[in-house]
Formats: structure tokens, C-alpha cells, sequence
């Protein structure tokens, strides 16, 4: 009996060794493999790091005129797919049902394999949310505004932007240009990019 006990004994310590977990130190030092935060007119790239890499604005904050601001990633949670055929329609939102309506036409367009992250933005001071994406051939994909009129009286905005491609590589960019303009609801906005 006691020749059967010490078999079962070693039999138990040999499963148990199966299912003991790493440990903790050796799993804080080893790297993980997360995708970058991209604009959705760059493939994603792999990185071996334990932190995601930030989101760099389209354009550099102190080139935004008085008043707006980058809203990229509202659009980030939109697949290549539904980008590239939005690509050229302009959407000006005011308000949260109006950006939820967004959404839904994403997810409802069926050109995504899942359901779009959908990301808050502060409409309850007036923000406008106004946004594009544009699609061309290249290495890189990039927007510059070029000209902003934001009249007071007749309550008009006129934004023109440009969009532009460098690089000989073969590949299909889209490019998202969204920002938040502040205190805007009433606001009549034209949203004209050149390419």
C-alpha cells in the first residue's frame, strides 16, 4: 500500500510542476508585441515594446489656427476598408447622436470584419467635430491646412486643406483629416481639401 501512495504521490507532483505558473519577474522583463498607434493610411508595424507608441498629430499643434484642434482619433477606430470608401465625403458633427449615427453607418456598411471602437468627443461646449479622409498612392500620406476664415457675424468657417502623397511605393494611403473646432454649433462650415 505504501509502494501505491508513493506512485500516486509522484504521479500528483509531475502534473502539479505542469501547471506552475512563470514567474512573476521573469514575465515584467520579457517584451511584449503590441501595434503601434497608426493613422490609417500606415500599415502597422510590430514593435517589441512594453509600452504603445503615441499618436502622432497630422499636423503639429501650434499649426492649428486659433480654435481648432486634432480630432484623429475619433477615426481611428474605422478599418482601412470603410476609410478608403468614405474617402472624399466630409463629415461635420454636432452633436453626440449625430456621431453615434457616425458609427453606426460604419458598422453598417459592412466593409469592416468588426464592429468600429468608437471613441467620445466633448460636444457640450458647442464643439464641432469636422473631418475627411482622402486617399492617394505612395509612402506617406499627409494634410496641411492651408487657409482658415472663421467669421463671427455670419457665423461662417472655411477651412482649406491640403492633401499630398511622397514616395514612389506602391501602396493604397488613406489619410484622415478631423478636427474639433470649439464653440461652433451654429456655425455654417466648408471643408475644402485640394489634392
Amino acid at each position: 500500500m505504501i509502494k501505491h501512495i508513493g506512485w500516486y504521490l509522484a504521479i500528483i507532483l509531475s502534473l502539479s510542476a505542469c501547471f506552475v505558473l512563470p514567474d512573476t519577474a521573469q514575465q515584467a522583463t520579457r517584451p511584449s508585441i503590441t501595434i503601434a498607434s497608426v493613422t490609417p493610411d500606415l500599415t502597422p508595424q510590430m514593435t517589441a515594446t512594453s509600452t504603445p507608441a503615441p499618436l502622432a498629430p497630422t499636423t503639429p499643434p501650434d499649426a492649428f489656427p486659433d480654435g481648432v484642434y486634432d480630432a484623429l482619433p475619433v477615426s481611428m477606430g474605422i478599418c482601412f476598408e470603410g476609410a478608403w470608401d468614405a474617402a472624399a465625403q466630409v463629415f461635420i458633427l454636432r452633436n453626440a447622436e449625430e456621431h453615434i449615427q457616425f458609427y453606426n453607418l460604419a458598422d453598417n456598411s459592412g466593409l469592416c470584419r468588426r464592429p468600429v471602437e468608437r471613441v467620445p468627443f466633448d460636444f457640450s461646449g458647442g464643439d464641432v467635430l469636422v473631418g475627411t479622409w482622402n486617399r492617394g498612392t505612395g509612402c506617406i500620406a499627409q494634410h496641411e491646412i492651408t487657409a482658415y476664415e472663421r467669421n463671427d457675424s455670419t457665423q461662417t468657417i472655411m477651412i482649406d486643406a491640403q492633401f499630398s502623397t511622397d514616395g514612389d511605393c506602391p501602396y493604397e494611403l488613406v489619410r484622415g483629416l478631423w478636427l474639433g473646432i470649439a464653440n461652433a454649433r451654429a456655425y455654417t462650415i466648408n471643408l475644402t481639401v485640394n489634392e
